[in-house]
C-alpha cells in the first residue's frame, strides 16, 4: 500500500496536534509537517511537495476559499483537497465542490473519521455528511435554468428514501459509493432503483 502524503492548510493549533498524534499512530499516511506563516508560504508548500490530500480551512486565510483552492489546485493538480466545513455554508459547499474539492468534513469529528475521509478521497470518493450533501445538491439543481427536477414535479410518488437515492444519482454516483453513503448494502440501492423506475416508468438510471 503507497503511502499518502498530507499537507495541513489549517492553522489551529488543537487540530494541528490532534492531527499529528493521529497519523503519528497510523501506517499508510504521513504528514507533511512543514511550517507556513501566510498563504503564499503555503502554496509554495503545495506547489514543492505536491502533496497527495491537502486540509483546506477557509477560515484562517487572508485569500477567499474558492480563489485558495483554485489555486491550490493550479500549484499542485494532483493533490486532493478536503476542506474542515463549519465555517462553510451550504452554498459555500456547493460552490467548493463544483471547483474541484473532493470532500467535506467538520473540525470537531473523530480523527479517525479524518483518517478515513482522508484515504477515501485519496482512493477517488467524495466524503461529505450526506445530509449536507443532499441540501447542497438540491442547491445546485435549483440554479440550473430550466431543470426538469424530478423530485419537485413528483413528490407524492417516491418515498423519502427513494428520493434521496435519485439525488445521489443526479451527481453521478454508483451504486457502491450510495451504499456507502447511505449506510446500506449495494442490493438494497439496487431494490431502491428497482422501484424507482417501476413508479416512475424509466429504464435506466441516465433518464432521472
Amino acid at each position: 500500500m503507497s503511502n499518502i502524503t498530507v499537507l495541513n492548510g489549517c492553522n489551529d493549533v488543537s487540530v494541528q496536534e490532534s492531527l499529528r498524534t493521529a497519523l503519528d499512530l497510523h501506517e499508510g499516511i504521513s504528514l507533511l509537517d512543514e511550517v507556513w506563516d501566510d498563504d503564499m508560504q503555503l502554496l509554495a508548500l503545495a506547489r514543492n511537495l505536491k502533496p497527495d490530500v491537502f486540509l483546506m480551512e477557509a477560515a484562517c486565510h487572508s485569500i477567499d476559499g474558492v480563489s485558495l483552492l483554485l489555486q491550490v489546485h493550479v500549484a499542485s493538480p494532483v493533490t486532493k483537497i478536503l476542506l474542515f466545513c463549519e465555517s462553510w455554508g451550504r452554498q459555500d459547499v456547493v460552490e467548493a465542490l463544483g471547483n474541484g474539492a473532493k470532500g467535506c468534513i467538520g473540525k470537531t469529528s473523530a480523527p479517525a473519521q479524518w483518517l478515513k475521509a482522508i484515504r477515501l478521497i485519496h482512493d477517488g470518493d467524495i466524503w461529505i455528511d450526506r445530509h449536507l450533501l443532499a441540501e447542497a445538491l438540491i442547491a445546485l439543481l435549483h440554479d440550473i435554468p430550466g431543470k426538469y427536477h424530478l423530485l419537485e414535479s413528483k413528490p407524492e410518488i417516491l418515498t423519502e428514501r427513494e428520493r434521496e437515492v435519485v439525488r445521489w444519482v443526479e451527481l453521478g454516483m454508483t451504486n457502491k459509493e450510495i451504499a456507502r453513503q447511505m449506510n446500506i448494502s449495494d442490493t438494497t440501492v439496487k431494490t431502491h432503483l428497482q422501484h424507482i423506475f417501476g413508479k416512475l416508468h424509466i429504464g435506466r438510471r441516465s433518464m432521472l
